[in-house]
Parts: structure tokens; C-alpha cells; sequence
């Protein structure tokens, strides 16, 4: 692996101090901060934010690392004075080793990758946020990792109208050309993901409160597996044998706002763990969009609470893209699908056999994009309820127009 210009660190040093006793990607993050911004020109310099002055003198390098640094960017003492002897020598314990040397055969194999802040596949907007992964751990595409983003994160135990909204809207973004990216966990996570995959357009990002050898749920391993087959990635933080514990997935919720443009609510309660992803997002400068619910609703008090101190209210994916316009112009847009060819191809074609009225429905469905009730289809296109009812039928029948609890979409 080669070595880092930025940071004077390999990739091989940057995993060895994971795996150090007491390290975690906040101190990691520390670490890398100080070292890149030795680079940048005196200006840009930490040296000139006063709480950091102790750290610099005219002689300070990108390669030298003291355990008096170590100790000022709040390392622990033990970890400090291992990461010392592993930075003089090489040494590390017979479990450290290990970990090192599984890890570089993992890394071995196609597809899997170590993506660090100084490598070019490592997302700018990421770096952006207040604690920055050092590296990220992908398996997939790094390519991904280049497209622009939307979170979409929500109620473990989504209700049944949840589940679906956020199954419709995923769907609609990626056929737009947005990539997904969500947590991989049950309720909203899994109907992000599922509707991202069902438009076969745009891949979807799953970011992992574990190692990527310990994907979890277990439940999802399907799931996981058909976004790796369409093109998209699983990508963590943290080491690749980490397993599951409840307060490694409340950090991982500000990689999921800090890839993205902008973070979607689907459905939360007061007390939910989505609502840390949308506060990750207003500290990162990111939109927060959340999706209004029944008023009786529980798993919806989460997102009206977001509603009334601001965040924007959606009702279908264009109040999303319009808010994310100017951050969509940083990306190439030649390089993105155009939102009328990438929701052309993501239509079943009508037979040629379709009524007229069938045509002209399903005409009117793909330029609106958004869900439609039986009493807005019945507005939009002037046709009384008995034929209405003939066409979503015809519709519906040779597989292009899909029923969810009475709202009708183009599918």
C-alpha cells in the first residue's frame, strides 16, 4: 500500500492504530486533522486556532508524532505510549497483529477497499463535518462514493404507510439519479434500500454501525448482498471485526448526513435514534426533510416536531431536489441521468394494445412522478370514477401502475 502524502501515515499505520487499545475513530479523526493541516499553507493552519497552539512549534512535521501530540489531542495514556511503540518499532501485540494481517487479506480481494481522507474516491463533503473518518472501510463500488446523496433514515418499527412512502420516495430519487444511502438496520433503513433497488438506476449506499465482516441484521443479509450485485457499497468505520453494540450506531448517523445533500425523516417518534441523524445534519449544514404523518401517530411525532422547528415539508421527491438544486450543480451533471430518461427507463413499457385512456393515464402519472390518490387522478385527467376505474385496472393488470393503499404509482 503506498504511503500517504498528506498525513506521512500509511494505510497499514492508519490500521495498526485502530486497532490500538482505547483508539476510536474520534481520536482518529484528531489525529488526521493535525497531520493534514500541517500541509495546508500557514494561513489555513491550526496554528492559528488558539486552542491548539500548544501543538506547534517551526520544528513540527508531518512525520513526527510525539506522545506529548498524542497526549494534547486527548489520546489516552496507554494508547499513546502504545501507538509510540508501534510508530518506533513496529510493535504491537499478538492480537494487534493479527487483526493487521486479516485485515490486508481482506483488502486483498476485488471489491473490497480502504478509502482514505487523502485518496481521491474519499467524498469532499465528508470531510467537512466535525469528526471526519480518518478512513473508510467499502465493499462494492468506490464509484459510488462520487454520486450525489440523500439520507433516508427513520423508525426501526415503521408502520405499514411509513414503509411505503419510503419505499415510493427512495425509488423516485434513485431513478432521478440520487444515490441513497441509509443504515442497513429493519423498518425505514431496509424500504430506503428496497426502494432504491426496485428502480435499477441509481446505486445505494448502506452505512454500517459494525464491521463489514459482522453485518447486521442478520435479517438483511440479502439485502446487503443485492446492493453489492447492482453496483452499490457497504461502508464503515469501523474495524472489520466489530460486532454489534448499541452505542456504536448513534456516530455512524453523522456519515450517513455527512455524505449526503441532505437528510430525509421518513417517520420517527419523539424518542427515536433518527432524530441524532437529523440533528448531525443541521450541525453539518445539511437540508432536513421530514415527511408529515397522521396526526394520532406516535412513529410520527418525531417528524412534525422537525416540522415545527423547520425542517422542510415533503410531499413528493421534487420538494426534495428543489431544495438540493444548488449543491446537485458541484456534481457532473453528464454523469448523472437526466430525471426524464432515467424515469423512462425505469417504467414497464405499456403494451400496444393499451386503451387510449390507458396511455393518456399512465402519460399523466410519469410527468407528475409523485403517488396519486383516485380522487386526484380523477382531477388531473377529467375522467369520470366508472372509467377511472377500468383504466387503473388495465393499468394495473399488465404491470405498470401500482397500488399502495390507495395511492396509485407508475411503476
Amino acid at each position: 500500500m503506498p504511503t500517504a502524502n498528506t498525513t506521512g501515515l500509511s494505510s497499514t499505520d492508519w490500521l495498526c492504530l485502530s486497532f490500538l487499545e482505547g483508539i476510536g475513530p474520534s481520536r482518529l479523526s484528531r489525529l488526521c486533522t493535525y497531520l493534514g493541516q500541517l500541509n495546508q499553507p500557514p494561513s489555513l493552519s491550526l496554528k492559528h486556532h488558539s486552542d491548539s497552539l500548544s501543538l506547534f512549534d517551526d520544528s513540527t512535521s508531518a512525520d513526527t508524532i510525539t506522545y506529548d501530540l498524542l497526549i494534547a489531542l486527548k489520546w489516552p495514556p496507554i494508547t499513546a505510549r502504545q501507538a509510540m511503540a508501534y510508530l518506533s518499532d513496529g510493535s504491537l501485540t499478538k492480537e494487534q497483529e493479527t487483526k493487521r494481517d486479516d485485515t490486508l487479506m481482506w483488502l486483498a480481494e476485488s471489491h473490497h477497499h480502504l478509502v482514505r481522507q487523502e485518496d481521491d474516491t474519499y467524498p469532499e463533503a465528508l470531510k467537512e463535518i466535525g469528526v471526519a473518518p480518518a478512513f473508510l472501510y467499502v465493499k462494492g463500488q468506490c464509484d459510488v462514493l462520487a454520486l450525489p446523496k440523500i439520507g433516508i433514515v427513520g423508525a426501526r418499527k415503521c408502520t405499514r404507510h411509513g414503509r411505503d412512502a419510503t419505499f415510493q420516495f427512495a425509488e423516485q430519487l434513485s431513478s432521478r439519479g440520487i444515490c441513497v444511502v441509509s443504515g442497513g438496520a429493519m423498518g425505514v433503513d431496509t424500504a430506503a434500500h428496497q426502494g432504491a433497488l426496485h428502480s435499477k438506476t441509481t446505486p445505494t449506499i448502506a452505512v454500517m454501525g459494525t464491521g463489514l465482516q459482522h453485518v447486521y441484521p442478520n435479517h438483511n443479509r440479502g439485502l446487503f448482498e443485492d446492493i453489492l450485485a447492482q453496483g452499490g457499497a457497504l461502508i464503515s468505520e469501523y474495524p472489520l471485526t466489530t460486532s454489534p453494540r448499541p452505542h456504536l450506531f448513534p456516530p455512524r448517523n453523522r456519515i450517513i448526513s455527512g455524505l449526503s445533500m441532505g437528510v430525509l425523516v421518513a417517520e420517527a417518534s419523539i424518542k427515536s435514534g433518527s432524530l441524532i441523524s437529523a440533528s448531525y445534519a443541521i450541525q453539518q449544514n445539511r437540508e432536513v426533510f421530514a415527511m408529515p404523518g397522521r396526526l394520532t401517530d406516535p412513529q410520527s411525532e418525531g417528524c412534525h416536531q422537525l416540522l415545527r422547528q423547520g425542517a422542510t415539508l415533503v410531499r413528493h421527491v421534487d420538494d426534495i431536489l428543489a431544495e438540493c438544486s444548488p449543491s446537485l450543480t458541484a456534481y457532473d451533471q453528464d454523469k448523472m441521468p437526466s430525471a426524464s430518461a432515467s424515469l423512462h427507463a425505469s417504467y414497464h413499457a405499456l403494451p400496444e394494445s393499451s386503451s387510449s385512456d390507458a396511455k393518456a393515464l399512465a402519460i399523466l402519472m410519469e410527468k407528475d412522478g409523485a403517488p396519486m390518490d383516485f380522487d386526484a387522478l380523477i382531477r388531473q385527467s377529467n375522467l369520470d370514477a366508472g372509467i377511472m376505474m377500468q383504466v387503473l385496472m388495465e393499468l394495473e393488470l399488465s404491470g405498470c401502475v401500482e397500488n399502495r393503499e390507495g395511492l396509485y404509482s407508475r411503476i
